[in-house]
């Protein structure tokens, strides 16, 4: 993340508009040297919030980590394994 003063963000506002649009850079705004303010991308920022979210919940966090744990004991199935299961034909996903 680029770190720019409130004076230089204001003299350059459209082209730090621009780059963030672009999912190109990401810039925290700071004011006599502190941190106020962070522009990023909307989606960005949604996936982070998205993010926050779902570490707040121990509920899906203890999900994330039994996933995790049955990865690494190889215990899933692989997508031929799942469609067979489920009784469904790779052409009628399509």
């Amino acid at each position: 993340m680029n770190t720019i003063s409130a004076s230089n963000a204001r003299n350059n506002f459209y082209k730090i508009l621009e780059e963030v649009k672009n999912g190109l850079k990401s810039y925290t705004i700071t004011l006599r040297g502190e941190a106020q303010a962070v522009v990023m991308n909307p989606e960005e920022a949604e996936q982070w919030q998205e993010t926050v979210e779902i570490l707040s919940s121990n509920k899906l966090v203890l999900q994330i980590l039994k996933s995790q744990r049955e990865l690494k004991n190889g215990e899933f199935l692989s997508e031929e394994e799942l469609l067979k299961e489920l009784k469904i034909s790779k052409k009628e996903l399509k």
